[in-house]
């Protein structure tokens, strides 16, 4: 019984590992400088889809200050780069730091929970 749960278990983290590969970043993305990352979203907004559908409005002030919206939500914090990923704290959310990469002069983003999603300025 064991041994069935075991390789149920590495079935199902094998598909896992797939599922992310496939919705990875783009193949010919470059990693993001913190150079870079500062100047895109300095002073802008940026609208995100999620993988269930949800549209978030991320807005990156020079000063530091973040917010995100989305429907029936609202947060603020302060957002830094650092080593290609965009770092920072929201009250509600807390603390992240997502791995960053360009495509074309498209942000790209890896979410905590491992979902590459696109940055479209608003």
């Amino acid at each position: 019984m064991k041994i069935v749960l075991l390789v149920a278990a590495l079935v199902s983290f094998a598909a896992s590992a797939q599922d992310g590969a496939t919705a990875g970043f783009p193949p010919n993305s470059t990693a993001a400088s913190a150079q870079e990352l500062r100047a895109h979203l300095s002073g802008n907004s940026f609208q995100a889809k999620y993988r269930d559908g949800t549209t978030v409005t991320s807005k990156f002030d020079a000063d530091g200050g973040l917010s995100a919206t989305a429907p029936a939500f609202h947060d603020t914090g302060r957002w830094k780069v650092e080593n290609g990923k965009v770092c920072g704290s929201l009250r509600k959310i807390g603390a992240f730091c997502n791995e960053a990469r360009f495509d074309a002069g498209t942000l790209y983003l890896r979410r905590m929970n491992g979902e590459v999603i696109r940055y479209d300025p608003e």
